[in-house]
């Protein structure tokens, strides 16, 4: 729940700094796509912790210590793949945020990072019910 409300929350500080470059504030622009980055780094981290205390009840790609080893696999690859296009969302932003900042890229840039930010934030919107809610009894 706290990975999910950190992500939500990404989008809406994203959405933030679209608006500011759009109004020609570069400097909260800037600071509004770093906070986003933040967002998608803290996710990334309790990701990742999420992972290591799995692997540490005996969870691995081909093992499930609580039922059926396909949820291992399901699991891992499904919220890893989601992971990989955070990061990369993150690195855009970063990359992006900067040469926005530096006057290199305009707003329609920014936006255009944001939608793929977006698009990673409505991914996993489908990924929690799929992965973790139908797999709460288990």
């Amino acid at each position: 729940m706290i990975m999910t409300f950190i992500l939500i929350s990404s989008s809406l500080t994203m959405l933030i700094a679209i608006r500011a470059a759009k109004v020609g504030d570069k400097s909260g622009a800037f600071l509004w796509t770093m906070i986003t980055a933040a967002g998608g780094i803290l996710f990334a981290i309790l990701h990742l912790r999420e992972w290591f205390s799995m692997f540490d009840e005996g969870a691995t790609l081909f093992h499930n210590p609580w039922g059926t080893p396909l949820f291992g696999a399901s699991f891992f690859s499904i919220t890893g793949l989601h992971l990989l296009h955070v990061l990369g969302g993150v690195v855009a932003l970063i990359a992006v945020g900067i040469r926005y900042k530096g006057g290199r890229y305009k707003a329609d840039d920014l936006e255009i990072t944001g939608l793929y930010w977006h698009f990673v934030d409505l991914v996993w919107m489908f990924v929690v019910p799929f992965v973790y809610l139908l797999n709460v009894g288990h």
